[in-house]
């Protein structure tokens, strides 16, 4: 049944259309091209054919149509894929057409049990009034559809037949003892926790009143346990509201409380997630469906916001960890001592109403990325040379090790030098020790879930493996073209394969290009070509920054002009001016 449903979603989504608003899509002939989401690139290898209704990376073989982007893109399953799509459609889904799948009950009981906390929660005048207190609009609480579970034993679980016991219990709604059935959730405000396409998932519920009616008291946060439709490392508290203004501001605002969150969109900045209720840890670097790989695919820019307690900063060290492993640039947002940000917007702050909203742009404006923040808490805690060099091998150059970018870490490091006693070489020296002892996990690459070749066709391998099994005129001028090409007497080098490469490469390129038409695969061979072009350049522009950079160092004048030069006349060869 879903065959109807995903033809016509193709029909009124064009590829490009949806795709465009993730990505950036530039045309390139007939087809499209971009920077592929789901690998690291300097060069677009992403295609996309709107005649095919199809993409495809020569980086790394990510490929399908508009469904398998989506579902890869945000991590969802198949499902709740459609569902994003069928609602931008204005497509109903309905049992007629969708597959019933072994996980709508489930997904049934979530939403019948957020219906009925909301509806308690209009009966609950403390409780109500706790969060108007808190500083939340009725408009906020209806949006977050935020509830109430009464201190009760059965509110939920005192109607279900057996069956249906069953599915709360899967979802982690009831426990079930020799008595019976009871309700997780009791005495507590509930905040639902949706997927990416608005699907209640989970539930993260604060406690209220503080003490029970037997005087005992609980943990003041009580979240859903891990079940089949919840994993706690591939949800973010309000990403399903905060996704399109993330893509549209190309940034996000990482909090941790429930309250944070609401409160924040409530004063306007919607490209806001929490932590709260989920697991954030390194672990998740290797999962392209994990909450920051996906946010990651959406900007780089992560503003972190967390409360300066200790709690606080080891989750924003977490959250720094994960983040500059995925290659993304966290700064960090210095909240006023003893403040999160539900106080910032609440009436706990001293500004109000839009002074509030301007004080946090600022705050925003004047953030440091978490490296430079870490290097000036660290100075205010040292007081010579040695107890220095220490602190950066404890606190600063794990996660500096994580900075992918060679270049990058070379401008921290001179920062350092410069921002303290010790010199360039002597705090280079210092790195490149940790380095060597230090096991610094590097991110597995995956796309869709499914593990990468260990050795996957690079673009100069699928070149020359397309010019050997489809020889022909065009394909002879592609070669000669690359062959030829020159850049300060540096030219490209094309090798031909070695057994290994042939019995690795060949009959995969020959699969995967067997239907293409000759012009198709023409085509094809000229976007490589420019691809080819493009990185070679870009390793030329690396290499000549890190030699003028040394020159630098070394004070030699002359050749710091000469790689200078280079790199101008680079500018110009790689932009066309």
């Amino acid at each position: 049944m879903d065959n109807g449903l995903i033809e016509q979603i193709k029909h009124r989504l064009p590829i490009t259309e949806v795709l465009s608003t993730y990505i950036t899509l530039e045309p390139s002939g007939t087809q499209f091209k971009a920077r592929c989401p789901f690998h690291n690139e300097k060069t677009a290898s992403f295609s996309v054919s709107p005649e095919r209704g199809l993409y495809y990376c020569f980086g790394c073989g990510a490929k399908g149509d508009v469904i398998n982007f989506v579902q890869q893109f945000e991590g969802l399953d198949f499902k709740g894929t459609l569902k994003v799509l069928a609602d931008r459609a204005g497509i109903v889904m309905t049992t007629q057409n969708t597959k019933v799948e072994p996980t709508d009950s489930v997904f049934a009981a979530m939403e019948a049990a957020t219906k009925k906390y909301q509806d308690v929660l209009k009966h609950a005048p403390d409780a109500l009034q706790y969060l108007f207190k808190r500083g939340l609009t009725q408009e906020s609480i209806d949006q977050f559809r935020i509830g109430y579970a009464p201190i009760e034993w059965r509110t939920l679980a005192g109607g279900l037949d057996e069956t249906s016991a069953g599915y709360y219990e899967r979802a982690g709604l009831i426990k079930k003892t020799e008595k019976g059935y009871y309700d997780r959730f009791r005495g507590r405000i509930i905040f639902p926790m949706m997927d990416g396409s608005g699907r209640v998932v989970a539930f993260s519920g604060r406690i209220f009143p503080e003490v029970t009616k037997d005087g005992e008291q609980s943990p003041k946060y009580l979240n859903s346990p891990e079940t089949e439709i919840f994993h706690k490392s591939r949800v973010l508290f309000g990403f399903d509201k905060a996704k399109g203004p993330i893509k549209k501001h190309n940034f996000a605002i990482l909090v941790e409380g429930q309250m944070d969150l609401v409160l924040s969109h409530q004063a306007g900045f919607k490209n806001t997630i929490a932590t709260s209720g989920t697991a954030v840890s390194e672990s998740v670097v290797g999962d392209p469906s994990a909450h920051l790989s996906v946010l990651a695919r959406l900007t780089p820019n992560i503003f972190l916001a967390f409360d300066g307690d200790a709690a606080g900063q080891k989750a924003l060290e977490r959250a720094a960890l994960v983040a500059l492993s995925l290659g993304m640039n966290p700064k960090v947002v210095a909240l006023p001592e003893g403040m999160d940000p539900a106080d910032f917007f609440s009436g706990r702050s001293d500004s109000v109403g839009a002074e509030r909203s301007e004080a946090w742009k600022e705050l925003l404006k004047n953030s440091e990325h978490f490296i430079l923040h870490t290097l000036h808490a660290i100075q205010k805690t040292v007081t010579s040379a040695h107890q220095l060099k220490l602190a950066l091998r404890t606190r600063l150059f794990p996660f500096l090790a994580r900075v992918s970018s060679a270049v990058e870490r070379q401008v921290y490091l001179n920062t350092i030098a410069a921002e303290s006693s010790i010199g360039i070489k002597e705090v280079t020296d210092e790195f490149n020790g940790f380095m060597a002892t230090a096991t610094v996990p590097a991110p597995t690459g995956t796309i869709s879930g499914i593990t990468k070749q260990a050795l996957p066709i690079s673009h100069t391998e699928r070149f020359i493996a397309l010019s050997e099994l489809f020889p022909g005129e065009l394909m002879a001028h592609h070669m000669e073209t690359l062959s030829t090409f020159r850049f300060d007497d540096r030219s490209i080098m094309l090798t031909p394969l070695t057994d290994e490469q042939r019995e690795r490469v060949l009959a995969a390129v020959e699969k995967e290009y067997a239907l293409f038409s000759v012009e198709q695969r023409e085509e094809v061979m000229g976007e490589l070509v420019q691809t080819i072009i493009a990185q070679f350049l870009e390793q030329l522009r690396f290499e000549y920054a890190m030699k003028m950079n040394e020159a630098k160092q070394q004070r030699d004048e002359e050749m710091e002009l000469h790689y200078l030069a280079l790199l101008q006349k680079l500018h110009q060869r790689r932009h066309g001016s």
